[in-house]
């Protein structure tokens, strides 16, 4: 990218996420290695805004640009997941989710903190998700946490027509502040989340979908013990879990929005954020410590869901109780 003393002001709106993501949520110091992972499909200001607000604090950074992935939880080339075990920090910022890989486990447990951004958009930058004071977003985290720590039942519904009851326990309860500080630590940018994968063979019900980015709207799901039985409302996510078999119909996890500055927008990174909706999704819960593993995790949101746990109403209609 050529270098211009004079930004514009398009160019320092778009500046501003990155500075967020680089030196509050990253907390990326002088002299560290950092790697920016991309592809063709991702708008190329994107990776660069970060790449330079990465040169501004001192660090040395290598951005690559990989082959575009088919679908989420995919597995990267075998030089790419070697290369992600050998930075500080790490952006992923691709067209296809490498959330919820091997490659991306690996280099955490490696020591690398790595904040995975696919299909992130512009809008995210300069107006969206990343611009929120991730302090606050830490304080709304906990305060949901708090309030399903202790619950072993969720039941969610929605005047969609969604009504799902699921058990939680077996697997940790976690949060993302969008805070990424310490090796080995891992999430989302945006971030804004509180979620968990639900007990094996415990959801049961029907799941109405309102967003799930590129497969459409409106998806429902007739689920039992976990398993979605019959998919309505997108010929293309059924070929794709077809495709993959009975493991890509598993229910993967549960989470609830924390992010006051995320929108809908119809971009499952920025929308599963926003404070108030809840996001389940199916397909590998691997990162939750599950064993249903298949290489595809795709998350779909109820924007304004009712949610109770232990039978107490926690949100209602999209607002926190």
């Amino acid at each position: 990218m050529e270098r211009i003393e004079e930004k514009s002001e398009e160019e320092m709106t778009r500046l501003l996420g990155a500075k967020i993501a680089v030196r509050q949520c990253m907390k990326i110091k002088k002299g560290e290695s950092v790697l920016i992972i991309t592809d063709e499909k991702m708008n190329p200001l994107l990776p660069e805004a970060l790449k330079e607000e990465c040169e501004a604090v001192k660090a040395k950074v290598e951005l690559v640009k990989i082959k575009p992935l088919e679908r989420n939880g995919q597995e990267p080339e075998k030089e790419i997941a070697k290369m992600m075990k050998e930075f500080d920090a790490e952006f992923l910022i691709t067209s296809k989710s490498l959330s919820h890989t091997k490659a991306r486990k690996d280099a955490c447990k490696a020591g690398a903190r790595i904040a995975s951004m696919p299909g992130i958009t512009e809008f995210s930058f300069t107006q969206g998700g990343l611009t929120a004071d991730y302090n606050r977003v830490r304080k709304l985290c906990l305060k949901m946490f708090r309030k399903i720590s202790n619950a072993k039942r969720i039941e969610v519904k929605s005047s969609n027509g969604t009504d799902v009851a699921l058990e939680i326990g077996d697997y940790i309860l976690d949060i993302d502040d969008g805070l990424y500080h310490k090796p080995g630590s891992f999430g989302n940018l945006p971030a804004g989340e509180v979620y968990t994968s639900p007990n094996d063979f415990s959801v049961n019900g029907k799941i109405v979908i309102d967003k799930m980015g590129s497969y459409g709207d409106n998806i429902v799901f007739e689920v039992n013990n976990s398993f979605v039985e019959k998919i309505f409302g997108s010929d293309t996510l059924m070929k794709d879990v077809e495709k993959l078999g009975k493991k890509a119909r598993v229910i993967a996890e549960i989470g609830i929005g924390t992010n006051p500055k995320a929108k809908i927008i119809g971009n499952v990174l920025e929308d599963e954020k926003v404070f108030g909706t809840v996001h389940l999704a199916i397909g590998s819960n691997i990162s939750f410590g599950g064993k249903n593993d298949v290489q595809f995790h795709q998350d779909g949101i109820i924007i304004k869901p009712t949610l109770l746990a232990n039978g107490k109403m926690i949100i209602k209609e999209g607002v926190w109780l």
